[in-house]
């Protein structure tokens, strides 16, 4: 079955996430050149930050870096409703970041979050959101 994906704006970034909970509907994640982080759906899009530099998808989470020296963990499974969830609705936990980091990769066994800093320098933290549902899924067995 074909289904369309629309962003509201040309997105060179896209990211495809698959619904952890066996449905067969597709999540699109998209950064346009303006810094617009968009989640899509075959039934519609939502804006989920205006202020983005870069962002990964693991854990369970969309995680972005605004321009506001953020660090964004949200939730993935929400967005997978159809519509996807308004961005009123859509919560995500914060975390403060050096001015200018980017997102280089995040490595879910490892709970960790790798950023680069604006010298080139790369740092490695460990974020509530990713430990969290490491020891989650330890403690479930």
């Amino acid at each position: 079955m074909n289904q369309v994906v629309k962003f509201p704006e040309f997105c060179p970034t896209i990211h495809k996430e698959l619904d952890p909970s066996g449905g067969d509907c597709p999540l699109f994640i998209g950064l346009s050149r303006a810094g617009k982080l968009y989640a899509a759906n075959p039934s519609g899009s939502v804006s989920l930050a205006t202020n983005a530099n870069s962002f990964h998808c693991a854990s369970g989470y969309v995680i972005y870096v605004t321009s506001a020296h953020e660090a964004h963990f949200v939730p993935v499974q929400p967005l997978f409703s159809t519509p996807p969830a308004d961005e009123k609705k859509v919560e995500s936990e914060v975390r403060r970041v050096e001015r200018g980091s980017r997102i280089v990769t995040a490595v879910s066994s490892n709970m960790a979050l790798v950023l680069q800093m604006p010298r080139g320098n790369l740092e490695t933290v460990n974020p509530r959101p990713l430990v969290l549902e490491v020891v989650k899924k330890d403690i479930d067995g």
